[in-house]
């Protein structure tokens, strides 16, 4: 199980770029089912405020699960690459206006990507970095998909950590 500080690099508004970063995190738990492969469940939330210097805020909410795939080198580094498929949910200023008050959407999500894992004890690791595509499937009246970068690093706490 884990815990990230996550940032993101998204393309929420329709048309050209308009992109802006996020900041957040994500909490995570895996299981092993063999050596390399695990079952990945991950909940994480970003957020953005002041979105291209307006009052306009918003938040994404994902809950993902999905495999794992890892393998170890030596005793302290292990590479990894997942893909999670889930949910997002976004909240703020930049969602949908029903009666002119933003709404809560709900839309498709999933990352695709890997990372670098540097044990320092049995129990414990740093998660180096982990670099994401992030999809989500938010209406925005253009194309309805946003493409975007997430980069994550964290503090791992390993509960069947191999002896050494």
């Amino acid at each position: 199980m884990g815990a990230n500080y996550s940032f993101v690099h998204t393309n929420a508004p329709p048309g050209d770029c308009g992109c802006f970063s996020m900041n957040g995190g994500a909490g995570w738990f895996a299981y092993n089912f063999t050596r390399g492969l695990a079952g990945v469940g991950e909940v994480g939330s970003v957020h953005a405020s002041n979105i291209d210097g307006t009052t306009a805020g918003l938040t994404i909410t994902s809950y993902l699960v999905g495999p794992r795939y890892s393998r170890q080198f030596g005793k302290m580094l292990v590479p990894f690459a997942q893909v999670l498929l889930g949910g997002a949910r976004a909240d703020g200023e930049l969602t949908f206006v029903r009666f002119g008050v933003a709404q809560p959407a709900n839309s498709f999500a999933l990352t695709a990507g890997g990372g670098l894992d540097i044990g320092i004890t049995r129990h414990w690791a740093v998660r180096a970095g982990q670099v994401d595509y992030l999809l989500t499937r938010f209406s925005n009246g253009v194309n309805d998909h946003q493409n975007n970068l997430r980069v994550s690093a964290g503090i791992i706490y390993r509960v069947g950590g191999k002896k050494k």
